[in-house]
Protein backbone atom coordinates (compact mmCIF):
# COMPACT_ATOMS: atom_id res chain seq x y z
CA UNK A 1 0.00 0.00 0.00
CA UNK A 2 1.07 3.63 -0.75
CA UNK A 3 1.99 6.00 2.11
CA UNK A 4 -1.31 8.30 2.48
CA UNK A 5 -1.13 12.26 2.27
CA UNK A 6 -1.07 14.34 5.33
CA UNK A 7 -4.61 15.28 6.50
CA UNK A 8 -5.08 18.10 9.12
CA UNK A 9 -8.54 17.44 10.84
CA UNK A 10 -10.15 20.37 12.53
CA UNK A 11 -11.47 18.90 16.03
CA UNK A 12 -15.53 19.45 16.35
CA UNK A 13 -15.95 19.50 12.74
CA UNK A 14 -18.17 17.07 10.39
CA UNK A 15 -18.41 18.11 6.68
CA UNK A 16 -17.09 15.09 4.60
CA UNK A 17 -13.79 14.96 3.60
CA UNK A 18 -12.87 13.69 -0.11
CA UNK A 19 -9.77 11.28 -0.70
CA UNK A 20 -9.56 10.53 -4.41
CA UNK A 21 -7.59 7.10 -5.11
CA UNK A 22 -5.27 7.01 -8.10
CA UNK A 23 -3.02 4.46 -9.36
CA UNK A 24 0.01 5.33 -12.12
CA UNK A 25 -2.35 9.20 -12.57
CA UNK A 26 -5.62 7.02 -13.17
CA UNK A 27 -8.25 7.48 -10.92
CA UNK A 28 -8.98 3.91 -9.30
CA UNK A 29 -12.34 2.30 -9.99
CA UNK A 30 -14.34 1.50 -6.61
CA UNK A 31 -16.73 -0.63 -8.30
CA UNK A 32 -17.77 -3.23 -5.65
CA UNK A 33 -16.17 -1.90 -3.22
CA UNK A 34 -17.97 -1.95 0.46
CA UNK A 35 -16.38 -1.48 4.29
CA UNK A 36 -14.58 1.35 3.30
CA UNK A 37 -12.82 3.01 6.37
CA UNK A 38 -10.14 5.11 7.65
CA UNK A 39 -8.56 3.87 10.91
CA UNK A 40 -6.14 6.29 13.19
CA UNK A 41 -3.94 5.59 15.22
CA UNK A 42 -1.14 7.10 17.67
CA UNK A 43 1.21 3.86 16.40
CA UNK A 44 2.25 4.35 12.79
CA UNK A 45 2.85 0.45 13.03
CA UNK A 46 0.62 -1.09 15.59
CA UNK A 47 0.68 -4.63 16.82
CA UNK A 48 -3.27 -4.37 18.21
CA UNK A 49 -5.75 -2.26 18.75
CA UNK A 50 -4.66 -0.43 22.00
CA UNK A 51 -3.37 2.88 20.38
CA UNK A 52 -6.55 3.22 17.94
CA UNK A 53 -7.79 6.53 18.30
CA UNK A 54 -10.94 6.65 15.89
CA UNK A 55 -12.04 4.75 12.74
CA UNK A 56 -13.72 7.06 9.93
CA UNK A 57 -16.52 5.28 7.54
CA UNK A 58 -16.13 6.60 4.07
CA UNK A 59 -18.86 6.78 1.51
CA UNK A 60 -18.29 6.70 -2.26
CA UNK A 61 -19.17 9.80 -4.48
CA UNK A 62 -19.98 10.54 -7.62
CA UNK A 63 -19.39 7.31 -9.97
CA UNK A 64 -16.93 4.48 -8.36
CA UNK A 65 -15.01 4.66 -11.36
CA UNK A 66 -14.02 8.74 -10.30
CA UNK A 67 -11.73 7.24 -7.57
CA UNK A 68 -13.13 9.78 -4.90
CA UNK A 69 -14.11 8.73 -1.24
CA UNK A 70 -15.48 11.20 1.27
CA UNK A 71 -14.93 10.60 5.03
CA UNK A 72 -16.53 11.71 8.44
CA UNK A 73 -16.91 11.30 11.81
CA UNK A 74 -19.08 8.35 12.74
CA UNK A 75 -22.79 8.95 13.69
CA UNK A 76 -25.95 8.21 12.07
CA UNK A 77 -26.98 11.91 11.64
CA UNK A 78 -24.81 15.25 12.38
CA UNK A 79 -25.62 15.56 16.29
CA UNK A 80 -23.69 12.10 16.82
CA UNK A 81 -21.32 13.92 14.23
CA UNK A 82 -20.36 16.51 16.39
CA UNK A 83 -20.32 14.30 19.37
CA UNK A 84 -17.61 11.85 18.22
CA UNK A 85 -15.59 14.90 16.78
CA UNK A 86 -15.61 16.76 19.45
CA UNK A 87 -13.95 13.79 21.78
CA UNK A 88 -11.25 13.82 18.97
CA UNK A 89 -7.74 14.47 20.62
CA UNK A 90 -5.89 17.21 19.26
CA UNK A 91 -2.03 15.94 18.26
CA UNK A 92 -0.39 13.96 15.45
CA UNK A 93 -1.65 10.28 14.52
CA UNK A 94 -1.23 8.01 11.78
CA UNK A 95 -4.15 6.00 9.24
CA UNK A 96 -4.74 3.71 6.74
CA UNK A 97 -7.54 3.67 4.36
CA UNK A 98 -9.23 -0.17 3.53
CA UNK A 99 -11.81 -1.73 2.19
CA UNK A 100 -13.51 -4.81 0.82
CA UNK A 101 -13.69 -5.46 -2.98
CA UNK A 102 -16.96 -6.86 -4.72
CA UNK A 103 -15.12 -10.30 -3.47
CA UNK A 104 -15.18 -9.23 0.36
CA UNK A 105 -11.39 -9.14 -0.20
CA UNK A 106 -9.62 -6.72 2.34
CA UNK A 107 -7.43 -4.18 0.42
CA UNK A 108 -5.50 -1.73 1.92
CA UNK A 109 -4.94 1.15 -0.51
CA UNK A 110 -3.01 3.64 1.96
CA UNK A 111 -0.60 3.31 5.11
CA UNK A 112 1.25 4.74 7.68
CA UNK A 113 0.11 8.50 6.03
CA UNK A 114 -0.05 11.50 9.25
CA UNK A 115 -3.39 12.77 10.25
CA UNK A 116 -3.64 15.67 12.52
CA UNK A 117 -6.15 16.21 14.24
CA UNK A 118 -5.98 20.42 15.19
CA UNK A 119 -7.43 22.28 17.75
CA UNK A 120 -10.64 23.94 17.43
CA UNK A 121 -10.80 27.34 18.82
CA UNK A 122 -14.96 27.95 18.74
CA UNK A 123 -16.43 25.66 21.23
CA UNK A 124 -19.66 26.69 20.77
Amino acid sequence: AATGPAIKYTRGDTVPFPITLTKSSAAVDLTGFTSIELVVNSDIDPADTADEQFRMPGTLTGTPTDGIINFQPAGVNVAARKVASEAYVPDLYFYDLQADDAAGERVTFLKGGQFTVQQDINKS
